[in-house]
């Protein structure tokens, strides 16, 4: 059964409705709780003579919003019914109950608004002020719909709620700072624990790297430090210290997060490779190393529990860490915060997925084997530079499925993008207070209120966006795969819609939420065009659409609060794809002529054994063995590469004209290493930075008026991202 539960009469909400207003409410009842009547007070709000902040803040709120719909405040003082807050209300019963909880009771001639804490006492006036209309679907102005009204009503009820999952928390950059965020986090019930992990642990300077290299890492034969050897004794030891000091440093902490560096280069001496269980990653073939960390940290909570027997070490289920540990057994003080990066980022618990069977046996098997689990994943498209990407369908299947399997809570990553994801975040917060929301109902509540008379068209704009992630077989990270999500003719069919809804809304504040839908439409439609032109050699054309791209990404970026992510929306489009352009556009202008723009398609195979260069490979045999793989258009996973592949060869055939001259062969982007012949030589590698690009002097090589080969060997040792490898972006051959 649910944790959160209501029982609730009835709303009325008695309005001559204005901009803001949403349809006609049902008549007045004649028991039901006036607090505004004809455009004044009704009612007393009554505070505890000894209120605490929270509870201030929750009578502010109460009567800001009542002013902002009916032009009046509740006085402070005075005869009359009272709305009683907080303590006023009288003492919660049960002292273990989650300090969010509330109840709201309502008679004839009295409102109570009762917290099991401050926080709770917030929570009951945010659900008083939601039953009179107010909604808050993102942070800021334009997203608070605040109904236009002269009397209020409330209908006599006892409602009684509290929190499906005992943390709810949304993990944002740097407008996690901002006072509109924080507000609305506040407003949709954020709270709780909130999860302190973080990635790695110092060891103190008597165990810096520099003097004690031995603590770290044996990777590829030498000592690095990017990861700790957790199997030397003095590792355990300093590490346990640094947890002591943090407990007595902070002695009202319960936790602390401890754990891997992000990225890769774990030990490999025999000793850590010794408590490792031999198993792998079933998605990605990668090696886990959760038994060695799961054995390091119950070394360390057997070293501080003499001191501290009930703290409790977090840490992310990360990596090469995500899968449970096979042989170690987790002290009960362990506590896991899933954060499957290597799973399909697109998709919830969605039986189209590959990776849902696995993200739903990870989850149970956390479950079953940790008593309190958290969810630390990924509701944004990471790597990705604001796009659409609705999340509608991950968060009515996750969120639910992690209630019924015990997760205690979540502090999930996500990104400021309300142009390109609402109301996604809004149903997300819904449903982590309540698990058996109606989503639906949620659904058609948000574009009734939100969009007023371009509901409709919204409301089917909305759909369609969300269904082509949810159906869309595509699992690859970043931006890949959108070109496949959002089909042409689909974007043509939501643009119809959205320029319909534009006409509807002629007033605001309907005009200005719809203008950001559209934006964040043209922004993906001027990113494929991008592609498109880009995959064809057409570099000036592929410029202009980039160029519109970040003016519509600044124009949204500009907004106060922003709509996009200010930070990362611009640089993962700078990072990713304009190098590839504003080179591509440089090497083909200003007196430099391309000579041959290769084909998306090349011929291709995997080299499991690292073999091709002993079997001729370079020089274009055997000839079994090829078969044709597209390259910058779409990715290796799309095409069925599997993704523990890591040596692969590319080659084709291409004409350079005749009297070129110098030659120049030039890479869009590869993942991550190249190594490049030219019929027969070999003319250089690649630096070996995954999507970035670089070129080779082919003079000496090429035969023009011929048919040239050109061959290509990749290696593919780190995951830059998920299902990405090989050639990402084009190749041609250009005259300086």
């Amino acid at each position: 059964m649910s944790r959160a539960f209501t029982i609730l009469c009835a709303v009325l909400v008695l309005a001559a409705c204005g901009k803001q207003g949403a349809a006609s409410p049902p008549p007045l009842g004649k028991h039901d709780f006036l607090l505004v009547e004809g455009g004044r007070a009704r009612a007393v709000l009554t505070l505890p003579g000894d209120a605490t902040a929270e509870e201030r803040l929750a009578a502010e709120e109460l009567q800001e919003h009542l002013h902002r719909m009916a032009g009046v405040r509740l006085p402070l003082s005075g005869s009359g019914p009272q709305v009683l807050l907080g303590r006023a209300a009288g003492q919660w019963p049960d002292r273990a109950a989650d300090p969010a909880s509330f109840r709201l009771v309502v008679t004839p001639d009295r409102v109570e608004v009762l917290g099991a804490s401050g926080e709770g006492t917030q929570n009951g006036v945010y659900e008083l002020l939601e039953q009179l209309g107010v909604r808050w679907f993102m942070p800021g102005e334009l997203g608070t719909v605040v109904p236009r009204t002269d009397t209020l009503a409330l209908a006599v009820q006892e409602t009684v709620q509290r929190p499906a999952f005992e943390s709810r928390h949304l993990q944002v950059g740097s407008e996690g700072k901002d006072e509109a965020w924080k507000a609305w986090l506040r407003r949709m019930r954020s709270g709780g624990p909130r999860f302190p992990s973080a990635h790695g642990l110092k060891l103190g300077p008597e165990g810096s790297f520099e003097k004690a290299p031995e603590l770290y890492a044996l990777f590829r034969g030498k000592r690095r430090a990017n990861q700790l050897c957790v199997s030397n004794a003095k590792t355990v030891q300093l590490a346990s210290g640094q947890v002591r000091r943090y407990f007595r440093k902070h002695p009202d902490a319960s936790w602390m997060g401890i754990g891997p560096n992000d990225g890769d280069g774990f030990c490999e001496c025999p000793r850590c490779t010794a408590l490792d269980a031999g198993a792998k990653d079933p998605v990605l073939g990668l090696p886990s190393h959760t038994d060695r960390y799961i054995w390091f940290f119950n070394q360390i909570l057997k070293n501080i529990e003499g001191e501290f027997p009930d703290r409790k070490l977090c840490f992310y289920a990360y990596y090469k860490c995500t899968w449970p540990p096979v042989r170690q057994r987790p002290d009960s003080r362990i506590v896991p915060a899933l954060a499957p990066i290597t799973l399909c980022r697109i998709h919830g618990p969605n039986e189209k997925c590959p990776d849902a069977a696995q993200y739903v046996a990870l989850l149970k098997a956390w479950c079953k084997l940790s008593p309190e689990v958290y969810e630390r994943g990924y509701w944004s498209n990471l790597a990705d530079p604001g796009l659409p990407f609705p999340m509608i369908h991950r968060m009515r299947e996750q969120i639910p499925l992690a209630a019924q399997l015990g997760v205690k809570g979540w502090r999930v990553e996500c990104f400021h993008h309300f142009a390109s994801e609402l109301p996604s975040l809004y149903v997300a917060m819904k449903l982590m207070w309540n698990d058996k929301a109606d989503v639906d109902a949620l659904l058609d509540d948000f574009y009734r209120s939100y969009y007023g008379p371009a509901a409709e068209p919204m409301a089917r704009a909305g759909a369609l966006m969300d269904a082509a992630l949810r159906d869309g077989d595509y699992h690859t990270g970043s931006s890949y795969d959108m070109p496949y999500l959002y089909p042409a003719p689909l974007r043509a069919t939501v643009g119809e819609l959205l320029a319909r809804a534009g006409k509807a809304a002629r007033e605001e504040p309907y005009s200005a939420r719809v203008q950001p839908i559209a934006a964040s439409l043209e922004l993906l439609d001027q990113f494929l065009l991008m592609l498109e032109r880009r995959n064809q050699h057409d570099y000036a054309a592929a410029r202009q659409a980039l160029s519109r791209a970040a003016d519509l990404q600044k124009e949204l970026i500009d907004h106060r609060p922003p709509l996009l992510n200010a930070r990362l929306a611009p640089e993962y489009l700078d990072r990713f794809f304009r190098p590839a352009v504003e080179e591509g556009h440089t090497r083909t202008s200003g007196g430099n002529r391309l000579l041959a723009g290769l084909k998306d398609t090349w011929q291709f195979r995997l080299d499991p054994q690292d073999e091709g260069e002993r079997q001729g490979f370079p020089e274009g045999g055997p000839e079994a063995g090829w078969k044709p793989l597209k390259t910058s258009s779409t990715s290796w996973r799309t095409q069925g590469v599997p993704p523990d592949a890591r040596t692969a060869w590319y080659r084709q055939t291409v004409k350079i004209p005749p009297g070129a001259g110098r030659a120049v062969l030039w890479f869009g982007g590869v993942d991550e290493k190249a190594k490049i012949w030219v019929n027969g030589r070999l003319l250089g590698e690649s630096p070996g930075k995954a999507f970035e690009p670089f070129e080779v002097d082919a003079t000496s090589a090429v035969q023009p008026g011929k048919d040239n080969l050109v061959v290509v060997k990749i290696t593919n040792q780190w995951l830059n991202e998920l299902g990405t490898g090989g050639i990402t972006a084009p190749v041609m051959f250009y005259r300086p």
